[in-house]
């Protein structure tokens, strides 16, 4: 019975579970007011999940490994969207209270390396390598909201820790593949699973507390 399980699609289906469980979690604590998310890291990564998705799918199609990309996708134009509405209705009532944070020169940088890996891989084909491109030219973005959750506290811990075991989950599913660039493939999860974790460790206040007496 063992036998006939696939563990891809076991692993896979698990990603995107836990991926989906973790936009919803995030969500919610955002209309409870206890998030504060960072709209131009999430635009940001909006742009970039798309290459990211289109590369690794080019790579192997199979569903089970790409279900996450496509999830985080798909999940970043959510987010973004009710941070915009969120604004939009702050706007409207009068409030001066800012959601959607101005973007600076990382947002920028961000943006231009996605679109660069994307026309690299749209001229020559070579999807491993822009992807690869893609994803680790990622860090970039995720400085503002590391610098909101340090300055601010503006962040949960609960749903990127999901996240960090949707990557793990991931990972799971391309190492028990039998596609043939597993390791430009397991560069994605791989890397956010600790950018994320970065975002996790910030968003607890007491760690907060600790790093900053140490660093004063």
């Amino acid at each position: 019975m063992i036998s006939t399980v696939s563990w891809p699609v076991v692993f896979g289906t698990l990603a995107l579970l836990l991926h989906v469980a973790g936009y919803a979690w995030y969500a919610r604590e955002m209309f409870r007011g206890r998030t504060r998310p960072n709209a131009a890291s999430w635009l940001m990564w909006l742009i970039g999940a798309w290459v990211e998705y289109v590369t690794f799918d080019a790579i192997d199609s199979h569903w089970a490994s790409s279900a996450l990309p496509l999830a985080c996708f798909l999940g970043c134009c959510a987010i973004f969207a009710v941070t915009a509405v969120l604004q939009l209705a702050k706007w409207r009532s009068g409030s001066r209270d800012t959601v959607y944070l101005p973007a600076r020169w990382p947002d920028y940088a961000a943006v231009s390396a996605d679109l660069a890996a994307y026309i690299a891989y749209a001229i020559t084909g070579g999807a491993a390598w822009a992807h690869v491109f893609a994803v680790t030219t990622s860090i970039v973005s995720f400085i503002p909201i590391w610098r909101s959750t340090w300055r601010h506290g503006h962040e949960v811990p609960g749903p990127w820790l999901v996240w960090c075991a949707a990557y793990l989950a991931m990972l799971g599913a391309v190492l028990s593949g039998s596609g043939s660039e597993r390791l430009a493939q397991s560069v994605y999860p791989v890397y956010y699973f600790l950018l994320s974790l970065v975002v996790a460790g910030l968003s607890f206040s007491g760690l907060r507390r600790r790093l900053i007496r140490r660093i004063q």
